[in-house]
């Protein structure tokens, strides 16, 4: 599961398979989904900070003084808690565009089941890890010679701790590459507590697999053979929650 500071937790295929309509309406009323998912984020991420002001005695002698918003889990609650609030955005900013009823009950459905999911989530708890690893950039792509055909190749990266736990692996990149020559792949921007990075690549986005049995360290550069790996883990999505943190259901706020 990807961090909540990697970028919002849904994506605007997510937000279509909850509502068909939803991008014919940003168009007709000129609305920046992607910007919609970003607001819905923030919005969240306030609660989020409130929440983790005042730790609670345990996890203070478990997990240190201090817990941070970095730490915290895409968990699935917490994924539709994000959703539901970016489709009321929509519906609420075309709503007041051209004042159309079927507008506004949207927007009031939606903003009842985002309520409903800030339930859920708080019923289900925070999930956090210790050590969070981020989500890579995506990966630097060259060429180097080798005897092997030509084509178009792809390739996405993810940061390893030391622990061995994966963060969430990066947005593909892609490169068209002559005959003689191979796809060289390299990680950039590092995280603090990286200790190493998995490739993932392939001939095609959806058969992208693994290819290092250990983890590369970090500033290596790994040359991908086309053929060489066939099957095996595709791009890991994070790091699971270790430990869950009770919430209450008031925030006050300042």
């Amino acid at each position: 599961m990807a961090l909540f500071v990697d970028g919002p937790a849904c994506t605007i295929d997510d937000l279509v398979d909850q509502d068909a309509g939803l991008l014919s309406v940003a168009g007709t009323n000129g609305i920046n989904v992607s910007s919609k998912l970003r607001l819905a984020q923030e919005e969240i991420e306030t609660d989020l900070k409130l929440w983790l002001i005042k730790p609670r005695p345990t996890m203070v002698m478990l997990w240190g003084p201090v817990l941070r918003v970095e730490q915290i889990v895409v968990t699935s609650p917490l994924r539709r808690w994000e959703t539901m609030p970016a489709l009321t955005l929509v519906y609420r900013d075309a709503y007041f565009s051209q004042l159309v009823d079927r507008y506004q009950a949207k927007w009031q459905e939606y903003s009842t089941l985002a309520s409903a999911a800030r339930e859920s989530f708080i019923a289900s708890g925070l999930g956090l890890v210790s050590d969070p690893i981020h989500r890579a950039m995506p990966p630097v792509l060259s060429s180097v010679p080798g005897p092997q055909e030509g084509g178009t190749f792809y390739a996405s990266v993810s940061w390893v701790n030391a622990a061995g736990q994966e963060g969430a692996a990066s947005a593909a990149s892609s490169i068209t590459i002559p005959d003689g020559q191979l796809m060289a792949v390299a990680a950039i921007n590092s995280t603090g507590n990286a200790v190493g990075f998995w490739v993932y690549a392939g001939t095609a986005l959806s058969s992208m697999f693994r290819q290092n049995d250990v983890a590369l360290p970090v500033g290596a550069t790994y040359t991908y053979i086309p053929g060489q790996v066939t099957q095996g883990s595709l791009p890991g999505r994070g790091q699971k929650p270790e430990f869950v943190r009770p919430l209450a259901r008031t925030l006050l706020r300042g």
